[in-house]
């Protein structure tokens, strides 16, 4: 919505030229102009924004202000990009926290997820260079994002911890890519069984998800929109989470979202 909205100061600067200086077929592109130096000025602000943010300090809520920031910034961010996308299954979805798993195709796909599920408080386990080293990373990090070092086992239980701790205490809900990473080949890979250990000992649901359409981008952007599904699957209560082995829930979810995106 803020994308198309710039438009508005960009046409007022136009016909403002227009009228007083009588630019003429120049009114074109200084509104063309206008509408960039706008866009500019937003990412701007948000730079400014995500430096107030101490990567330094722990937090232990949710500013409403930074998550309302970051939920801005991936609407406008997906406008600029061309994408589109839909939700199926949002009536699946748990009260309270859940823990999502979803296969991993694209960069895309936490943004499009965020914007799908914006109603519902979320954050994401991911690699650590994705919150350290990404422009929104401050503004995730201060919203209950993770950096999950999957090269040490210990430090990779600490997040896991972190995650459940904060699941607990009706932060959020977190998403995960069990995958470990975004595939290259388009093929769904072996699930990490540790992935589900949050949700056993933050005793909450598991929502199986599916996307589709993101792993096009590349090929659309930026002459054609990139269309993405999200499909809600399934949603594995909690008791059944705490009953299971983590493995089993691994094997059960992937052949989930298997058999939806086929390979």
């Amino acid at each position: 919505m803020l994308f198309y909205l710039l438009w508005i100061p960009a046409l007022l600067v136009a016909a403002a030229a227009l009228f007083f200086a009588h630019t003429g077929w120049w009114t074109l592109l200084i509104l063309v102009g206008a509408f960039l130096v706008f866009n500019l000025l937003y990412i701007l602000i948000v730079w400014i924004i995500c430096k107030t943010v101490s990567m330094d300090r722990e937090y232990t809520d949710i500013s409403p202000f930074y998550h309302s920031q970051m939920m801005m910034f991936i609407d406008w961010a997906l406008a600029v990009l061309r994408v589109k996308w839909k939700v199926t299954g949002l009536e699946k979805l748990p009260e309270g926290e859940f823990l999502l798993v979803c296969n991993h195709r694209s960069i895309l796909d936490p943004l499009t997820t965020m914007a799908a599920l914006k109603s519902r408080s979320m954050a994401f386990v991911s690699k650590p260079e994705n919150i350290y080293k990404l422009f929104l990373g401050r503004v995730a990090y201060r919203c209950g994002f993770l950096g999950i070092d999957r090269e040490n086992a210990r430090n990779a239980l600490v997040t896991i911890n972190k995650a459940a701790e904060n699941m607990k205490n009706h932060l959020c809900s977190y998403g995960i890519y069990p995958e470990g990473t975004r595939t290259r080949t388009g093929d769904l890979q072996e699930f990490h069984a540790g992935s589900f250990k949050a949700a056993q000992k933050a005793k909450v649901p598991v929502v199986v998800t599916a996307i589709l359409g993101t792993d096009t981008f590349k090929k659309n952007y930026p002459f054609r929109r990139t269309y993405v599904e999200l499909q809600i699957l399934d949603v594995i209560d909690a008791e059944t989470v705490k009953a299971s082995k983590t493995r089993e829930l691994a094997e059960t979810s992937r052949s989930q979202i298997l058999e939806v995106i086929g390979h």
